[in-house]
């Protein structure tokens, strides 16, 4: 997993949320390196992949913030439950030229935009409260 990514991602206090923003990052920069090559099999196998690695990681992330009772809970899950369906929408019509050029505008406008600001606020405070907790 070394390497530049696309974005560096804050750092949080919790290592393993850290490993999946890092495996987040590395299946963007796969998706995102099909679309540039116009290669449509390999961007709907990367799309794939990355609806598959989103919804592990807001469902990892939502399960720790319930055993945990993190107060802020609601919010944070409901930031996940509008992103979960921006990428469901965007991932689903990577089958015509018109949907993976979607896709492209989604991830740079939307998507990293707000990882970045999610990573830098929401997921912050909820690994350092997590920490707090024992979760690593």
């Amino acid at each position: 997993m070394g390497g530049k990514t696309l974005l560096d991602l804050p750092e949080v206090a919790v290592a393993s949320m850290n490993a999946t923003h890092a495996e987040e990052m590395e299946i963007i920069e796969r998706l995102l390196a099909a679309l540039a090559a116009d290669d449509a099999p390999a961007v709907q196998e990367a799309a794939e992949d990355f609806a598959r690695h989103v919804e592990e990681h807001f469902s990892r992330e939502e399960r720790l913030m319930e055993q945990h009772g993190f107060p802020p809970y609601p919010i944070h899950k409901g930031e996940h439950d509008y992103m979960r369906a921006e990428v469901a929408a965007v991932c689903a019509v990577v089958d015509m030229a018109e949907g993976r050029a979607k896709l492209k505008a989604f991830l740079e406008q939307e998507f990293l935009p707000w990882l970045v600001n999610h990573v830098s606020t929401m997921d912050m405070a909820t690994a350092h409260f997590l920490a707090m907790h024992g979760v690593e």
